[in-house]
């Protein structure tokens, strides 16, 4: 596969990927009848993580053009299509009682990872604006050091995670009184 083909994962647009692969496929200066040979054998080597799972589970021989496949890979990913779609689903994310510092920074990472399109701006207000006011004592001392220093970027919060809550969390998360 050419390198500038990317793998998929399942959490992106499935015609996307599809689009791309057909095009670098035929980009190969095959002949017009190796085309839909190739495509169908070796469209499991840009997939990856669930995916890839997805693919071999598939029963051996089960699908016998690139279409048909086509067709499946879609349908079986047509959910990651939904959420790329939904952005404002981050603002949703919010830290419940009694989870920690910790867990909803991975949660919340989890899905921002799921929206490439996400601006730096609305990940930044929506991670704070998740943020429980009245948990952890790691929590308020994040939730203050970026209200003392405002960030701009994704990657000044997890600075300031690091920085100012991560090496004592352990002492922090512990019961409130």
């Amino acid at each position: 596969m050419p390198p500038y083909l990317k793998i998929y994962d399942g959490t992106t647009d499935p015609d996307d990927h599809v689009t791309h692969y057909v095009t670098a496929v035929k980009d190969n200066d095959l002949a017009k009848g190796q085309v839909s040979s190739i495509l169908l054998k070796k469209f499991g080597e840009t997939l990856t993580g669930g995916a890839l799972t997805w693919y071999s589970q598939l029963p051996a021989h089960s699908i016998e053009t690139f279409e048909e496949m086509d067709d499946k890979f879609v349908t079986a990913h047509a959910k990651a299509k939904k959420a790329e779609a939904r952005v404002n689903d981050i603002f949703a994310i919010k830290q419940p009682p009694g989870e920690g510092l910790r867990n909803f920074l991975a949660r919340f990472n989890r899905v921002r990872m799921t929206l490439p399109n996400l601006l730096e701006g609305m990940t930044v207000a929506s991670f704070q604006n998740g943020l429980n006011r009245n948990g952890s004592r790691a929590t308020r001392k994040l939730l203050s050091q970026l209200m003392k220093y405002p960030p701009t970027t994704w990657d000044k919060i997890y600075n300031a995670y690091c920085a100012e809550v991560r090496a004592d969390e352990d002492d922090l998360n512990g019961p409130t009184h």
